[in-house]
């Protein structure tokens, strides 16, 4: 029951942090995303057998506040989450490697899951000036913010789930 608690709070923290200070924070036309981090961060460390559950009632939250269908928000957070738990399931040695592994290709999928979905809507969007001014900036904060994203995590699960305990 604690780390859905700790989930949890986790999670509205990344969201507030996300709207209240990385959002505003641009690198040309790309932000970081701190809730995208969160999640590929929990997913790689948590133990939880149904922390997807969490994943969708969050997703629907930030869909909800973000001007993103919550579909889309919804089908990269999960895509995240199942790639963070094959991972975990082939064992990798490296934690941070794999994190930096979902971060560039969670970032990727989740520009272009917005850039479709701003296709589909009949917005006029120019797919080099997405890649140049949005992706390639957003990447870039996400490799960033992904190093203490991670620590902070890997550090609140150790501390509230004892080594070998399957919850």
């Amino acid at each position: 029951m604690l780390p859905y608690l700790v989930s949890s709070v986790g999670f509205l923290l990344a969201i507030m942090l996300q709207y209240g200070v990385v959002g505003r924070a641009p690198l040309a036309a790309g932000f970081g995303d701190i809730v995208l981090l969160f999640v590929a961060a929990w997913s790689l460390h948590q133990h939880l057998r149904r922390f997807w559950v969490v994943i969708v009632l969050f997703g629907a939250l930030v869909g909800f506040m973000s001007a993103v269908p919550t579909l889309a928000i919804l089908a990269v957070y999960l895509a995240v989450y199942f790639a963070a738990a094959s991972i975990r399931f082939h064992t990798w040695q490296s934690p941070l490697l794999a994190m930096f592994v979902l971060t560039f290709f969670g970032t990727l999928l989740e520009h272009t899951v917005f850039v479709a979905v701003q296709l589909f809507s009949g917005a006029s969007v120019s797919i080099p000036d997405a890649v140049g001014e949005v992706l390639l900036p957003s990447v870039l904060i996400n490799m960033l913010l992904a190093i203490p994203v991670h620590a902070l995590i890997q550090e609140v699960t150790r501390s509230i789930t004892p080594t070998g305990l399957e919850v």
